[in-house]
């Protein structure tokens, strides 16, 4: 916890100082909407239009409205906004609850045609999180000449909110994204973007998010290739199966004691925005593997405009319908656990060997006492061997728990029930420059956190100061071209690579393995994953 509220600090205090970081010199772009005004950045050469409005919100817990029009020219130069969310370090509420917009950024000459567009989902646990330069700075990708745009979507329990009701149907969060979707996919040409190439990618939360959607029927034909990194509909903090009790637990907090969807609705309406957001703030570490309370939800039909969620994960993947030209590439680090792991290894290992319930999936649900008891002895037995319970045994174990088995398990019903092209990586590069990793409090493990992949895709502006060695940039070249041609051909390729980056088939896994020297590789942590897949099948109903 204290390396995200380090993290926030940095980003918040260099918001100011983002506002200054394009120059005067400004372009004009005419949109539906109406005039906007862009900047030239100075980290780079590209354009960028900032807070673009791409919806509206008519109501508090509602589904996305039209995109507003403006008169006169909207400045896009240097507008920062985010959604309601917490600010940890100071546990006070920040952001706005009209907070619809994304970015939109350019290479600065006109292409001599239209340009593949890459729409970022990012991550956060549906809670914080914003689509800023900060962090999601997209200078490397812009160079290899693709268009990026990055969203910001409703968060916490303006976005997730479900109490299957037409005033809160639930899911906002991911309406808000189709929404986006859609209006990249009737605007972007007046960017110089190429409506019929959009790659749909997103990290963590954002990964499981662009799952969603490409699951869904309302996302068919808004995008054309999906990139998830350390995510699926699959992760146990990617769905909710009792949204009433979740309501209820920060109701109670706010001082009422009901599980009446209607006068819940009635509560989270009258209360002010700053308090709902103080109410839904729990500790991630006091689960671990569920650390925030609104997810994405089973929705009602017959009260939502636009379904994304019909059932549950695991069914929709059991039965879905996915275009043949879909193509995906999929992956995870490979010490996505590490965080979880640095936060016990200083405040509560000895707490973990009295009692493990709490690091437990939320997505398994025990059929009784014993069967909870039992599935507690087969993780300290498989993980620890029966022994104290070790910081590397811990990132193993949350590792495969929140990431790896999920995604392996998502990538398996997608070979075995459609056609896409399934792309699978192992990113294991390790660095200076694996910013969660470093302020995790375990800087010294080897390998990368989660979230460590994205200081290669994006050049953060917190990140500015820190050096990068000849393999970092070496490392970002790599990243970038895989991922800038496949959104521009649906073959993630590197020209100077001894291996081609196999698709994986059913029963027949192969891993592109990033790091200093890339090549291709099989399934790792096999043994761990044939763990997993005999635990949900022994114990979760």
């Amino acid at each position: 916890m204290e390396s995200h509220a380090l993290l926030a600090l940095i980003i918040f205090c260099l918001c100011l100082f983002c506002k200054l970081c394009a120059s005067q010199d400004s372009t004009e772009i005419v949109l539906p909407q109406g005039k906007l005004e862009g900047v030239y950045n100075l980290y780079g050469d590209y354009k960028q239009y900032l807070g673009i409005p791409y919806a509206s919100i008519k109501e508090r817990f509602q589904e996305p409205g039209d995109p507003p029009s403006w008169n006169g020219t909207l400045d896009a130069r240097r507008r920062f906004i985010k959604c309601k969310q917490m600010f940890s370090p100071l546990k006070i509420a920040v952001g706005e609850e009209d907070c619809l917009v994304l970015n939109v950024y350019t290479p600065t000459l006109k292409m001599p045609k239209q340009l593949p567009v890459m729409v970022f989902i990012h991550g956060g646990g549906f809670y914080w999180g914003s689509d800023t330069d900060l962090i999601y700075n997209p200078k490397y990708l812009i160079e290899k000449k693709v268009i990026v745009v990055t969203v910001n979507y409703r968060l916490g329990a303006f976005g997730f909110l479900c109490l299957r009701q037409k005033e809160a149907p639930g899911n906002v969060g991911l309406k808000d994204q189709l929404a986006a979707l859609k209006w990249v996919k009737n605007n972007i040409r007046h960017f110089g973007g190429n409506s019929n190439a959009i790659t749909l990618f997103g990290q963590s939360v954002g990964a499981a998010a662009v799952n969603y959607l490409m699951l869904s029927q309302s996302g068919k034909g808004l995008f054309h290739r999906v990139i998830l990194e350390s995510g699926s509909v699959l992760m146990p903090f990617a769905f909710d199966d009792d949204p009433i009790k979740s309501a209820a637990i920060v109701a109670s907090k706010l001082g009422y004691n009901t599980t009446d969807p209607k006068k819940l609705l009635e509560i989270f309406k009258s209360t002010a925005a700053d308090d709902i957001v103080r109410a839904s703030y729990v500790d991630p570490f006091n689960n671990a593997l569920a650390p925030y309370i609104f997810k994405p939800c089973l929705e009602n039909p017959d009260v939502s405009k636009e379904t994304i969620i019909r059932a549950h994960p695991n069914r929709l993947l059991e039965t879905m319908k996915l275009d043949n030209d879909i193509s995906m590439i999929i992956g995870f680090n490979n010490k996505e656990g590490l965080r979880y792991a640095a936060h016990y290894s200083f405040e509560g290992i000895e707490n973990l060997n009295n009692d493990f319930s709490k690091a437990l999936p939320s997505n398994i649900f025990f059929r009784s006492k014993e069967d909870k008891t039992d599935f507690i002895k087969e993780i300290k037995s498989f993980y620890f061997n029966n022994k104290q319970i070790t910081s590397n045994g811990l990132i193993d174990y949350f590792s495969d728990a929140l990431i790896v088995y999920p995604t392996i398990a998502t990538v398996q019903y997608l070979l075995k029930n459609t056609n896409v092209s399934v792309y699978n990586y192992y990113f294991k590069y390790d660095s200076l420059r694996n910013l969660n990793k470093l302020i995790s409090g375990l800087p010294l493990t080897p390998g990368a956190n989660h979230g460590d992949e994205l200081f290669y895709l994006f050049n953060p502006i917190i990140y500015q100061p820190l050096p990068m060695s000849p393999n970092d940039y070496t490392m970002v070249n790599k990243m970038t071209n895989l991922w800038t041609t496949f959104a521009k051909t649906g073959k993630p390729t590197l020209s100077s690579a001894k291996y081609a980056w196999k698709r994986s088939v059913d029963k027949q896994l192969n891993f592109l393995e990033l790091d200093k020297n890339v090549k291709m590789g099989k399934m790792a942590n096999v043994k761990r994953v044939k763990f997993w897949t005999k635990m949900y099948e022994k114990y979760s109903l």
